[in-house]
């Protein structure tokens, strides 16, 4: 059947879901970039080292990563203008129940994950601390191992692995190898090659 002139209207119209979540990308991206780090960040993107080498800063990474945000939230608004992401469904979209649902298992799951991250570590040492095995608070173990790596390792895999799981319905071992390979990578990289710069959340404490 050939197509009607309302039917190509309608698939000619951009998905409101994809601009949509492009523009709270680039709006979280902008805040964290103007308002959140300037605020929160006490250092520079970049700054000299005692021995006069210039390394990256404490607001290094971060602000590579919401510029990347920014990036990908302005091509995710863009692409749809350009014909690359149109709406081949119904005209007049709706959030509906399984949308809400999708979204609160989302925010549970990213959540959750992010709570043992910043608290696993503290909670243990806090532990050893009562039957007098280690003494101090967490502040003094922040780059220490192995408790600097408790709860980036503990949170950030289960968080992800359960992210992909469910996503694809079920436990894959290359996936959860992947997500391991990916977490000893980024120690090596962000705890090992560069010095100065302290794994999530342990800057916070």
């Amino acid at each position: 059947m050939s197509e009607t002139p309302e039917s190509r209207r309608v698939k000619a119209t951009p998905n409101p879901w994809d601009i949509g979540f492009g523009v709270v990308v680039l709006v979280g991206a902008l805040l964290a970039l103007f308002v959140w780090f300037p605020n929160d960040i006490n250092g520079g993107f970049m700054q000299v080292s005692a021995i006069g080498r210039n390394e990256p800063g404490d607001a290094f990474f971060p602000i590579l990563l919401a510029l990347l945000l920014a990036g990908l939230g302005v091509l995710q608004i863009a692409l749809p203008a350009l014909g690359r992401a149109l709406r081949t469904d119904d005209e007049n979209p709706v959030i509906r129940t399984e949308n809400l649902l999708f979204l609160v298992k989302f925010l549970g799951i990213v959540v959750a994950g992010l709570t043992v991250m910043f608290w696993l570590g503290p909670l243990t040492v806090a532990a050893l601390n009562t039957p007098g095995l280690i003494e101090g608070s967490y502040r003094q173990y922040t780059d220490t191992a192995p408790y600097k790596y408790i709860g980036y390792v503990v949170g950030g895999f289960g968080m992800t692995a359960t992210l992909i799981v469910w996503t694809e319905g079920r436990a894959r071992r290359i996936a959860l190898i992947t997500v391991a390979g990916v977490l000893a990578a980024s120690i090596l990289i962000f705890d090992i090659a560069l010095t100065n710069v302290l794994l999530p959340p342990n800057g916070e404490f």
